[in-house]
C-alpha cells in the first residue's frame, strides 16, 4: 500500500537516486515540497545535483569570467 508511512518517500528516493524521476516528480511522489525532499535526500547523503569534474571546472570558469565583466 503506497499510503503506508515511509513507503512513498522511500520509493521516490530510490527512483530519484537511480535517475528514473526528476527532483520535482520525486518530491511530488513523496508528497513533500521540493525543499523538504532536498533536505530528505541530503540527510541520506544522496546528491541532488550530479556533475562531472569537467562540468564543475567549466562552471567555475564561466563564473569567473562573468564576475570579471561586472
Amino acid at each position: 500500500m503506497l499510503d503506508a508511512d515511509g513507503v512513498r518517500p522511500a520509493l521516490a528516493t530510490a527512483l530519484f537516486r537511480d535517475g528514473h524521476l526528476s527532483l520535482a516528480r520525486a518530491a511530488r511522489l513523496a508528497a513533500m515540497s521540493v525543499s523538504a525532499f532536498v533536505t530528505h535526500l541530503s540527510r541520506l547523503g544522496i546528491p541532488v545535483v550530479a556533475m562531472q569534474d569537467g562540468d564543475v571546472a567549466q562552471d567555475f570558469d564561466d563564473l569567473t569570467t562573468w564576475l570579471a565583466s561586472t
